[in-house]
């Protein structure tokens, strides 16, 4: 004669074997194509960079930069002007190196660290 099986153990195994069933594949972008100008290369991307980016370009830090990263994202350059509000010194730094700033389409898994990155000496 067999043991009667417990109604729970059965609705565990079914909840089990149903959660084992269904488990998808996370659909995590591993290459972000936009990684060479978080800092990597001449060009920034103003959008995605962390602020720590802008510490190897004079006058740009902490003051101009720190506008920069606060007020991101922006479209262009001129709404990049016109959100961040720099003093005359701040936006003549800006301008030294607006050539080599790029606006990228923002992505959160950058903006969420632009400012503190959790990098301490």
């Amino acid at each position: 004669m067999s043991e009667p099986i417990a109604r729970r153990e059965i609705f565990s195994k079914v909840l089990g074997s149903a959660a084992l069933l269904s488990a998808a594949a996370a659909n995590a972008e591993v290459d972000y194509a936009g990684v060479g100008f978080l800092g990597g290369s001449s060009t920034i991307d103003v959008n995605n960079a962390n602020i720590r980016v802008y510490i190897k370009l004079p006058g740009m830090y902490p003051n101009a930069a720190g506008k920069l990263v606060s007020n991101a994202p922006y479209k262009n350059a001129g709404e990049m002007y016109s959100k961040c509000k720099f003093t005359a010194a701040e936006s003549a730094a800006v301008k030294k190196y607006e050539t080599r700033f790029i606006f990228l389409e923002p992505k959160p898994e950058y903006i969420i660290d632009n400012i503190n990155n959790g990098l301490y000496r």
